[in-house]
Formats: structure tokens, C-alpha cells, sequence
């Protein structure tokens, strides 16, 4: 076996006995590996922990015979702890964006500008206001989609290329206007259609002019601009949906995201202790 070594973010651990355990990571070198932890969850064993949220140096020894390694070494270099304002909510996002990369990467495919981002993204989670947590989150699960090939069109009607506006300009008026966007999102074509050019049969994920306007926005921002965005969990919820929705039917994400169930509770809140 090859002693292997690189730096790796924790996404799942699976418990298979009272002492081992699967973990699941993104690497940065070698993309998602799940790996044996032989004797990890024992209080005896001299190995470092598997922290959650935290930047860790995996040391493995790759098998070329079984479909999973074995962990030899764990150092950490630096882990969030999540407990500024708003910790459940932190721990939420986080948990989120590390489900929603769990169920979107191959096995053994390395992106490294995805891997960089998801770790910035965790800072900020560890760090920004609480109310930002939505916006980043959006922003998150956006930027992901583009970088595994799933980038929504959401400007122009994938089928006439028209392009079509989430709302009407100031020095606009309805007989100028773009195109409004009595659309709807089509996960088979890849974004939006225009009512004119929807088939009778075919699925289309509605959406609001607003929810367009906010991906529109959050899809071409930075983690730090999006963080600026006021975007309640309310709204966060209706976004997600609509991704949630659009991604089940071009992807492997089977299902809504289990860390951000409790948004469904919080529609009417703006707040998160």
C-alpha cells in the first residue's frame, strides 16, 4: 500500500463498530475518498481526531486492491468552532454545504477551486454576521452547481435566447420592458423558459420574479458580496427549493437537504439564537 498525504476537509462519518468507523473527504489533491478508521473512535487510539468544520492533514494508506484506504496519521491546522451568535444556524449551513457535497462529487476527482472555496465559504460561516448565513449559504450551493457542470441559465430562455428580465427598470415601462419572466426553470434544458416556448408535458419548476432576481444576483457574487445581500431564511427557504428542485432532476441529490430542515420552521423568523 502507498503512504499517502493531503490536506482534507471531514463531509460524513459512517460508525461500523464500537471502535471504527468510515470517514468521508474532500480533498484537496485527490477530490472526495472515503477511508477506514481502524480503532479512530477508541479513546485509547493515538491518532488525531476527525473534527468537523476544521482543516486537517490526512495521512493514508491507499489500497489498490479494496475500494478504500486506511488512515495512518490526522493533524489539524486550524478548526472552527461555530460559537459566535447564531450558533445553530452556523452549524446548520455548514453541516448543509458539507451534505450537499457529499451527495454531488465523484469519487476520486480532484477540483481544487472547489475544494478552496468550500473552505472560505466555512470561514465566513464561522465568522460573519449571523444574518448573512442565508445569502452565503445560497451562494454556496450556486457556485457548486457551476463548478460540477450544473450552472443554471438564468438570464436569457434557453430555447429562443431571449433575454428576460426579473423585473421592470426605473426609466422602463411595460411597452419597453425585456421580456417579463412568465418563465419558468427547466432542469432538462438547463434554465429558464419563456411561456412561449414551454411544451405542454414537459417539467418546469415554477419561480417568482423576486427568487430570480436574488439568484441572479447571489449566481455572479462573491462569498463577501453575497454576505451583504439581505436575504431572511424565510427567503432562503423558497431559493432552496427551487435549486433543491432543479438539481434532483439533473443530478444525484436524490432528496432536500437534512441540515436545513429546520428552515421550514423559521419562515416567519428572522432570528436564530
Amino acid at each position: 500500500m502507498a503512504l499517502t498525504k493531503t490536506d482534507a476537509i471531514l463531509l460524513k462519518k459512517f460508525n461500523w463498530s464500537e471502535s471504527s468507523r468510515t470517514a468521508v473527504f474532500f480533498s484537496r489533491n485527490y477530490g472526495k475518498i472515503a477511508l477506514f478508521d481502524k480503532g479512530g473512535r477508541s479513546f485509547k487510539s493515538k491518532r488525531g481526531r476527525i473534527l468537523p468544520f476544521s482543516s486537517l492533514v490526512i495521512t493514508y494508506y491507499a489500497s489498490n486492491k479494496e475500494s478504500r484506504g486506511y488512515i495512518s496519521d490526522i493533524d489539524i491546522t486550524r478548526s472552527l468552532s461555530f460559537d459566535k451568535e447564531g450558533t445553530l444556524g452556523r452549524l446548520a449551513y455548514g453541516s448543509a454545504a458539507c451534505e450537499l457535497l457529499h451527495s454531488m462529487l465523484g469519487e476520486e476527482e480532484p477540483n481544487g477551486n472547489l475544494y478552496q472555496y468550500f473552505w472560505d465559504f466555512l470561514v465566513l460561516v464561522d465568522t460573519a454576521d449571523k444574518r448573512s448565513l442565508p445569502a452565503l449559504f445560497m451562494a454556496f450551493f450556486l457556485r457548486t452547481m457551476s463548478l460540477l457542470g450544473y450552472h443554471p441559465n438564468l438570464e436569457f430562455c434557453t430555447v429562443c435566447s431571449r433575454k428576460l428580465a426579473a423585473e421592470l427598470q426605473p426609466d422602463q415601462d411595460e411597452n419597453h420592458a425585456l421580456e417579463q419572466p412568465d418563465c419558468q426553470l427547466s432542469a432538462q434544458r438547463g434554465g429558464l423558459v419563456c411561456s412561449p416556448c414551454q411544451s405542454v408535458g414537459d417539467h418546469y419548476i415554477p419561480i417568482q420574479p423576486e427568487s430570480l432576481r436574488l439568484l441572479r444576483a447571489l449566481q455572479s457574487a462573491s462569498l463577501k458580496e453575497a454576505a451583504t445581500l439581505p436575504i431572511g431564511y424565510s427567503q432562503a427557504a423558497i431559493l432552496l427549493d427551487v435549486l433543491e428542485r432543479l438539481l434532483k432532476h439533473s443530478s444525484d441529490l436524490g432528496s432536500r437537504l437534512k441540515s436545513l430542515e429546520f428552515l421550514e420552521k423559521l419562515k416567519n423568523s428572522n432570528s436564530m439564537g
